[in-house]
């Protein structure tokens, strides 16, 4: 059976309508809106109620956020320390060796050797300084490093340096060898009672070091006539002894002579140009420290 034109047209209009009247009835029987409708149409499809599903997720959500934080913390740290003990890692494997300077070495040494005198005579040091000197190049500088301070150093070769001479000296000092030429090198404390005591001691000064620098037939051809005189060697002050005289008249090569280094050091040695070396060194050390 055939629908008339009017029928037509007038059925999908009616079915507008009625769908629009319903959400109308609704909206002003409940006071609700359109969304809030909406959401529970969804709810109950679900099966759970609309208040206590959103809730459940803000809070599910929250927690995913909380432990995406917390693990993107925990990874950042965690990488941050691994890349710093690497990098400590790599700076210990590829700094160069720490070289430890005994405190003794006021200037730079070619090489070096140690003496540990103990309880030893003054005989045995002797020969011990004498062999560790011995085979010295001509330009190296060979370090001697004891295992004392000046004070013990001059009681075990029973010196007789005076007292108040060796209470103004350092405990730390140098021994060494400029080629065959052996050197000490002492700081000081007071000048004024290193200088009076220097001059009281030359006496015996070539007695009691004199084997330390000397050949021992160069100091029994020491004459009694033979004492310490003042000298200027490239405008430095030094005091020298000579075993005798040379041919000519002339003064021979010194045994013995000692200077100082601006009244801060106390210089021993048996030769001028090594005196001269040492004070060209110790004055490079200090403007470079």
């Amino acid at each position: 059976m055939e629908e008339t034109s009017e029928e037509k047209s007038s059925s999908p209009l009616k079915q507008i309508r009625t769908f629009q009247g319903d959400i109308a009835t609704a909206l002003e029987k409940q006071r609700e809106s359109l969304f809030s409708i909406r959401e529970q149409e969804a709810a109950k499809k679900d099966g759970i109620p609309q208040a206590f599903s959103s809730e459940e997720e803000i809070s599910k959500r929250r927690r995913q956020i909380v432990m995406l934080f917390l693990g993107s913390f925990l990874l950042i740290g965690v990488g941050g320390l691994v890349a710093w003990f690497g990098y400590q890692e790599f700076l210990r494997r590829s700094a160069p060796p720490v070289i430890i300077t005994p405190e003794s070495r006021f200037i730079p040494a070619n090489s070096s050797s140690s003496l540990n005198l103990g309880e030893t005579s003054r005989e045995v040091v002797l020969e011990q300084i004498n062999k560790s000197l011995a085979g010295t190049a001509s330009n190296e500088l060979r370090h001697i490093i004891l295992d004392t301070n000046a004070t013990l150093f001059l009681q075990i070769l029973e010196s007789r340096a005076p007292g108040s001479l060796v209470r103004a000296l350092d405990p730390v000092f140098m021994l060494g060898s400029l080629g065959q030429s052996p050197f000490l090198i002492f700081k000081i404390s007071s000048f004024e009672n290193v200088f009076a005591g220097m001059l009281s001691w030359e006496a015996n000064l070539a007695a009691d070091l004199g084997p330390i620098f000397a050949a021992p037939e160069t100091l029994k051809s020491i004459s009694p006539e033979s004492v310490f005189k003042d000298t200027v060697s490239k405008n430095k002050d030094a005091r020298v002894l000579y075993a005798g005289l040379a041919a000519g008249g002339g003064s021979s090569t010194p045994v013995l002579l000692y200077s100082f280094f601006d009244n801060r050091m106390l210089i021993i040695t048996n030769s001028f140009e090594t005196l001269q070396t040492l004070i060209d060194r110790i004055t490079r050390e200090l403007l470079v420290h």
